[in-house]
């Protein structure tokens, strides 16, 4: 029987040696292309973790001695208290429990970046057929206006283009002038406007949208 999600058929991207959308192994994360400058204290990860996810690590070659390169890659269920850590100051919090629960809904897209070990970025997307919509995103205060978060973008939208999603959305408050920005820099561009949509504080919610489908240079 055809997987629903939200009431539309789930198809796992061809060629993909996925047994259900639950299944991971199927999402290739691209290189993150970002070298650091210096390293960021993210959040360490629980100790025991296994690395069960070796074939979606890409690390960056190159770049300073002394700085660890970034590597992306799909988020685990050992990765949701390091990332509900990073989350915690903002608004829009995301609890581990509702991370948790997002992580194993079907149409849900997660990713991390981390730095020796360390997680200092994620991001979250939900993908139902070619659409996707951009969740989330947060970085370690330390790491900041470094390009971690650019680099984790990009290689999130390369790894959803690769399974099929043409368009993608997102909602950004009308004063964050530093995701706008950022966005901007991605290829996103405006395409509306929800007035008051967000509380604590109060602010309109710019609506934008980018086109996958454009030249892989463009991401």
């Amino acid at each position: 029987m055809t997987q629903r999600v939200n009431d539309r058929p789930y198809f796992p991207p061809s060629g993909a040696p996925c047994t259900s959308p639950l299944d991971r192994s199927c999402i290739s994360v691209p290189d993150c292309s970002y070298i650091p400058q210096t390293e960021c204290p993210g959040i360490s990860p629980p100790e025991g973790r296994g690395d069960t996810q070796k074939t979606l690590e890409m690390d960056i070659l190159g770049g300073s001695h002394s700085a660890r390169p970034l590597r992306c890659r799909a988020m685990t269920a050992a990765d949701v208290p390091a990332c509900a850590s990073l989350a915690a100051g903002d608004p829009e919090c995301w609890s581990a429990a509702a991370l948790a629960e997002e992580l194993n809904q079907p149409a849900a897209r997660l990713f991390v970046a981390e730095q020796g070990g360390k997680v200092i970025s994620f991001t979250a997307f939900q993908l139902v057929l070619d659409e996707a919509s951009l969740l989330a995103v947060h970085t370690a205060p330390a790491c900041r206006r470094q390009g971690a978060a650019g680099a984790l973008l990009r290689s999130a939208l390369e790894a959803l283009t690769d399974e099929g999603a043409r368009t993608v959305f997102l909602e950004v408050r009308a004063g964050n002038t530093a995701a706008l920005a950022l966005y901007h820099r991605l290829g996103f561009v405006r395409a509306g406007l929800r007035r008051r949509f967000y509380r604590d504080p109060a602010d309109d919610a710019v609506v934008m949208r980018k086109d996958l489908s454009l030249s892989s240079n463009e991401i």
